[in-house]
């Protein structure tokens, strides 16, 4: 890279940054694209949008160079481009930043940066010093504070995404590709992140967004594109859409209310009482959750609510403090114990914490329930498989067949297998963390019908989220939390966003 490089100005192009014509991927026994449009400009946010399946990974990662295309043609600033691997598209002008960070923690956020051609003298010797200094030019053009000599393993997440941008503009990329880039984001992160998409766009480069958060879309998109069963269905400016033509557009249906409220406003007896609760991170930590009710928490990262989920549930280790099950103490503290007291949680990473992923259905179902359908020592699988289906055909899963493995359906239709799996335990509470995130929209309203279905049935529902929509949408009650306390619990009917804000910075 020219030593000037971090501070020349990018050139915007008179015409598309990308084209990519009638592409077609296909794999064994599944068509993933067929015949998809995507023209990106110069300048301008592009949101990529649809359910868990519509297509969205595939078309990126043939953008990334990962896969190779079957049919179609891809022209980078009109001129036709073979890309036939991530290096193809880093030449090409392509930087991927991927839900899952591409970095070396071990390794300076400097030597991150360079990774792929570090500056080096007439000896062949790297440049350190160099690398440094250009490093801080390109943070400087971003807006943002990041020092080049820490390592990136030390960094938070949205720092590391800044590290993965300030690599676009090292190689001077004309097209920048964002998946999912807030899942794991404070709203104080999204600001700062937006702001340096904007920076982006200043500089004459294409940022394609791919999200399923329809809030984030409207705030920074110019123009969307919709994918469904890997087909192309829209591309409208942003504001010829609603957010319900854009939801209509995604799943193929109208969804009227996206948070349904179908049970009573009556709510009964506390069923899980926490009196005085700490932990290494939590603090002196009291609260109560009644049948038939969704007491949400809200709280910014950091602030505790997942290792509260984890504690009242008996995974993790308390220090002092009480918890109450239907009025029996948590005693001995531990999973064992909770489960036999009626409390399951739906934990926040499902695929390294909540499923078997090379299992199938069936199994992944009736995990907690096993000992219910064993006699003499041995499974019933009868009457395990008829338990099962009653499931997954009350929850509406969708899958081939139970002994499809996990691993192969959606997002979606996991976390609905997660759930059946603790209800056919019998449960009184049901904690759910982050219930929705990697979710599509469509999936989202089902999961979103689910919980108030299983409040009405007399279940407590306690739900840690960050998302602020479905926390206003579905709780009954509000408990807001900052830096392992518990700041602020309010009635649905009071709660507005900015005073939820405001207790999660107290």
């Amino acid at each position: 890279m020219p030593a000037d490089a971090a501070t020349a100005a990018v050139v915007r192009p008179a015409g598309p940054a990308l084209e990519m014509a009638g592409i077609g991927k296909r794999f064994p026994g599944v068509l993933a694209l067929e015949n998809v449009d995507l023209t990106l400009e110069p300048g301008k946010v592009h949101a990529l949008m649809g359910e868990n399946g519509a297509g969205k990974s595939t078309l990126i990662k043939i953008l990334a160079g990962v896969y190779q295309r079957d049919a179609g043609t891809v022209r980078i600033g009109g001129a036709e481009a073979d890309l036939r691997s991530p290096r193809d598209a880093l030449r090409a002008g392509i930087k991927v930043v991927f839900q899952e960070i591409a970095l070396i923690s071990e390794f300076t956020v400097a030597e991150n940066i360079f990774l792929e051609e570090y500056p080096v003298n007439g000896l062949g010797s790297i440049r350190w010093s160099t690398i440094r200094k250009e490093a801080a030019a390109l943070f400087a053009r971003l807006g943002f504070d990041v020092d080049p000599a820490a390592k990136v393993g030390q960094l938070p997440v949205s720092q590391q995404q800044m590290v993965e941008i300030a690599r676009a503009l090292a190689h001077e990329a004309r097209i920048v590709v964002m998946d999912e880039p807030t899942s794991s984001l404070t709203p104080n992160e999204v600001a700062l992140l937006f702001t340096v998409i904007r920076r982006l766009t200043g500089l004459g480069i294409a940022v394609l967004y791919v999200t399923h958060k329809l809030d984030e879309v409207f705030e920074i998109a110019d123009t969307v594109t919709v994918l469904r069963d890997g087909r192309h269905i829209s591309t409208r400016p942003i504001g010829a859409h609603t957010h319900e033509s854009l939801i209509q557009d995604m799943i193929g249906r109208k969804i009227d209310n996206l948070f349904p409220r179908e049970r009573g406003a009556a709510r009964g007896d506390v069923v899980v009482k926490v009196e005085g609760l700490s932990t290494d991170k939590l603090k002196d930590v009291s609260f109560e959750a009644k049948a038939g009710e969704v007491l949400g928490f809200f709280g910014l990262m950091g602030a505790g609510r997942t290792e509260l989920a984890k504690a009242i549930v008996g995974f993790d280790p308390i220090r002092t403090g009480r918890i109450s099950i239907g009025g029996t103490p948590l005693v001995p503290h531990n999973t064992r114990t909770g489960v036999a007291l009626g409390i399951g949680l739906l934990t926040e990473d499902r695929k390294s914490e909540g499923l078997m992923l090379e299992l199938p259905v069936l199994q992944n179902t009736s995990l907690a329930a096993l000992e219910d359908f064993a006699r003499a020592g041995f499974v019933d699988e009868g009457r395990e498989r008829s338990a099962v289906q009653q499931f997954v055909d009350r929850f509406r899963v969708k899958t081939p067949s139970l002994n499809q493995q996990i691993k192969n359906l959606s997002g979606g239709n996991q976390q609905k297998v997660l759930l059946a799996r603790w209800l056919m335990r019998g449960l009184k509470v049901i904690v759910v963390d982050e219930p929705t995130r990697g979710i599509d929209v469509g999936a989202k309203s089902e999961i979103f019908a689910l919980i108030d279905r299983l409040a009405g049935e007399g279940l407590a529902v306690i739900m840690m989220t960050s998302e602020m929509p479905e926390l206003l949408g579905l709780s009954d009650r509000i408990a807001v939390m900052a830096e392992g306390r518990i700041t602020a619990v309010m009635d649905r009917e009071g709660a507005t966003q900015e005073a939820i804000l405001n207790a999660a910075i107290a």
